[in-house]
């Protein structure tokens, strides 16, 4: 993550790899790039169908096809900012069980519909332009980019953006992982990858003890034990950020990412 947003910020440095943000960028100036659920988003909501937009979501359906929601344990800078919450909270579990949000996390697919019908509606993008907690993140540091170089700044955009980001720190405080694991549009559209990609959490079947420590690393609720008689996990909800791996007694050799066909 840290990588990718070194590769945007070089963009005020005038050296421009990837210009914009991750809702939407320019790599080298050439390839277009546009985030599937920002796509169908804008599709709503425009009524029109571009056949721009279309070349710029397709290398990021066939990237997903291959990692499928790997970019929520690796890219995402919500997934950072949670992290280092729960660091400074003194978090010594990264998953909590919580009954509420492991039976409310097929909720976000509803609240991922209601926000492309109020786009149908309202003909405006409401999600991606205003309320994406990663296009917020990316407002915020160029506001403060811009303030440091003395360019003019949108305040009321910035502060509300800087408040919506506090907003979500302060809920998963009490609640955490609580935007990722049941609200975050974005995710689930991911989420759908999955069942299709090419990266997938193996288990070698047969060999589990059920210590359930891969579950207990798990900060997305995962319930992978209930996968060990099956060759591969194929949860919506798995970011495959390699967690369960390290925290399985027999580090690696039960589970492992790996790539294979889609069977």
């Amino acid at each position: 993550m840290l990588a990718v947003l070194v590769l945007f910020l070089l963009q005020y440095a005038r050296i421009e790899w990837l210009v914009g943000g991750l809702s939407g960028s320019v790599v080298v100036g050439y390839l277009n790039l546009l985030d599937v659920f920002a796509y169908v988003e804008t599709l709503a909501s425009s009524w029109n169908f571009s056949l721009a937009a279309l070349w710029a979501v397709l290398p990021l359906v066939a990237l997903y096809l291959v990692f499928g929601r790997a970019f929520c344990g690796w890219v995402c800078p919500l997934d950072f900012l949670f992290e280092l919450v729960g660091k400074a909270g003194g978090r010594k579990a990264v998953h909590k069980k919580n009954v509420l949000m492991d039976n409310a996390a097929r909720a976000g697919y509803a609240f991922s519909v209601l926000i492309i019908i109020l786009a149908l509606i309202s003909g405006i993008p409401f999600f991606t332009r205003y309320f994406s907690p990663v296009t917020g993140f990316f407002r915020v540091i160029t506001g403060g980019v811009f303030a440091a170089i003395g360019l003019p700044v949108e305040s009321g955009l910035l502060l509300f953006s800087a408040g919506l980001l506090a907003l979500l720190i302060i809920l998963d405080l009490f609640y955490p992982r609580l935007w990722c694991r049941v609200l975050c549009p974005i995710g689930k559209t991911y989420g759908l990858f999955n069942k299709v990609s090419f990266l997938r959490l193996s288990i070698y079947r047969n060999e589990c003890g059920e210590c359930n420590l891969c579950e207990q690393k798990c900060y997305m609720g995962v319930k992978i034990a209930r996968y060990v008689d099956q060759a591969d996990l194929r949860d919506g909800e798995c970011i495959f950020c390699g967690r369960c791996v390290e925290g399985c007694r027999t580090k690696g050799k039960l589970l492992h990412l790996k790539f294979r066909r889609p069977s």
